[in-house]
């Protein structure tokens, strides 16, 4: 175990910085922004040699950029994120960057065209400086590829970081960018978000931008990653909108601005039919239940109406549908996949039997919208664990065995249970913030879902919880330049 490694440990200078505080820094001129980058270009390297969260750096555009962002500083015309860097999740086009999604398949593939949500980063001034490494394709829960190899979680290398936005949220908790985008189909940016001790939120369906043709598909969206929710809003509040170029996207709903718990009320999912639950993890959700009731939320718990064995019949139903092709296609061109994305193949490809399939996938979502729509009508909020474990063990896919929670080995690998109903319930958002820290020193996480686009309430109430819930990191982002 690398207990010595205190990668989560806030360095001084710009990298211990939140993004509000570093954007704030570089506006009051107590840090240039060539200064930042350099920093976080010396940071990525000193973490890349540890927990390998990146893919690729690239300290010569950045630097171009961050000229350019000093420039409209100095000439007191700073956009919303000017000089910030930020990390761009390796599955996510930027012209000009390497595009491999993970694969020995795409090795050579230099993006032509840039993510919507990507450009209005780089419209509000950001500097996107890295790409985060991924799972292929994003198809598994552990964060490792044949190209770029495995990523670690910084609390401790014995662990993953899950996936499949591992890569981002190792970067975050070893203070290698003060922000990064992930992805999210099934988890994929929560699930790391919370095995790193980081947040990170799914918006509503079609409020953040994704590019063509992916858009249509309802269960990816793009999303912020941060190191607490303010950050995460100032990252919201840049890529949210209708993408006017595509024709399509939603607003979220005006609501006013809660800026109390007291009278919110909350139903309290903890646990699944089929679905153990780590001890710590239950036992960090009973303390956050009470530090919420204690600031005056109304707690109700309840089941969570389907079965572990249904829901995932279902999640498989609908990924073959969007996901299974693309995967399908790269393991037919006789370049090496991973065993992750053979795997994953292997168990969607049985519901693509009949013309069929489409139907019954989307009447399961109808009729699982339909259970969890009755506790949203009764409540404010939904909270749940995000991960059934603090996290997965490192070097391990899982393809022959599940993972072992509370000792006892789980009879399937995929460990989204909890984030991924709120995939198929694609209106919702979702976002996870740490509930505390487990035995091995891995943090972990409780999931908020608000009703269908109040994102903007959601991260109202996300933000007031952080500040309530005990054992969550405090060390994210306190730390004052040249301190």
């Amino acid at each position: 175990m690398h207990q010595g490694v205190k990668l989560t440990e806030p360095p001084s200078g710009a990298p211990g910085l939140s993004a509000r505080g570093l954007r704030d820094a570089l506006r009051e001129g107590q840090i240039r922004v060539a200064d930042a980058l350099e920093e976080f270009v010396s940071r990525a390297a000193e973490v890349q040699k540890v927990v390998n969260p990146f893919t690729f750096i690239d300290p010569d555009g950045a630097r171009e950029l961050a000229h350019a962002a000093q420039k409209r500083i100095d000439d007191d015309n700073p956009r919303a994120l000017e000089g910030v860097p930020v990390a761009i999740k390796d599955l996510t086009p930027m012209a000009g960057h390497p595009h491999t999604m993970g694969s020995l398949v795409m090795r050579d593939v230099v993006a032509t065209v840039t993510d919507p949500a990507v450009q209005r980063l780089l419209d509000a001034g950001a500097i996107p400086f890295a790409r985060t490494n991924t799972a292929e394709f994003g198809c598994a829960t552990v964060t490792d590829n044949l190209l770029y190899g495995e990523t670690l979680n910084p609390w401790n290398t014995e662990y993953s970081p899950a996936g499949s936005s591992g890569g981002a949220a190792a970067a975050l908790a070893s203070f290698a960018t003060p922000l990064a985008q992930g992805s999210d189909s099934a988890g994929s940016l929560r699930m790391p978000a919370s095995a790193c001790g980081v947040v990170g939120m799914k918006p509503s369906y079609g409020v953040v931008p994704v590019g063509a043709p992916a858009y249509l598909d309802p269960f990816g969206h793009n999303g912020p990653m941060a190191r607490n929710v303010a950050d995460v809003r100032l990252m919201f509040d840049v890529m949210a909108g209708i993408d006017s170029h595509q024709g399509f996207g939603y607003d979220v709903r005006f609501t006013e601005t809660i800026r109390s718990v007291a009278g919110l009320r909350l139903r309290v999912i903890k646990s699944m039919d089929g679905l153990s639950v780590d001890r710590e993890v239950a036992a960090n959700l009973e303390i956050a239940c009470g530090a919420l009731s204690n600031a005056g939320v109304e707690i109700e718990e309840v089941d969570f109406p389907w079965d572990f064995e249904r829901l995932f019949h279902c999640v498989k139903n609908a990924f073959a549908m969007t996901y299974m092709p693309l995967a399908r296609s790269a393991r037919d061109s006789g370049i090496d996949v991973t065993d992750l994305t053979s795997a994953f193949i292997d168990d969607v490809m049985p519901f693509t039997a009949d013309g069929m399939q489409a139907v019954r996938a989307q009447s399961e979502m109808a009729a699982l919208h339909a259970a969890l729509a009755v506790h949203l009508a009764q409540s404010d909020f939904l909270m749940l664990p995000t991960l059934a474990m603090p996290a997965p063990v490192a070097h391990d896919h899982f393809i022959e065995r599940g993972p072992l929670v509370n000792g006892v080995e789980h009879e399937d690998r995929w460990i989204v249970a909890f984030t991924v109903p709120f995939n198929l319930m694609s209106a919702c958002p979702a976002i996870t913030i740490p509930s505390g820290i487990s035995t091995a020193g891995i943090p972990t996480g409780i999931q908020l879902v608000g009703q269908p686009y109040e994102d903007r309430r959601l991260l109202d109430t996300a933000e007031l919880a952080e500040s309530i819930i005990p054992g969550i990191p405090r060390n994210f982002g306190n730390v004052k330049v040249g301190v």
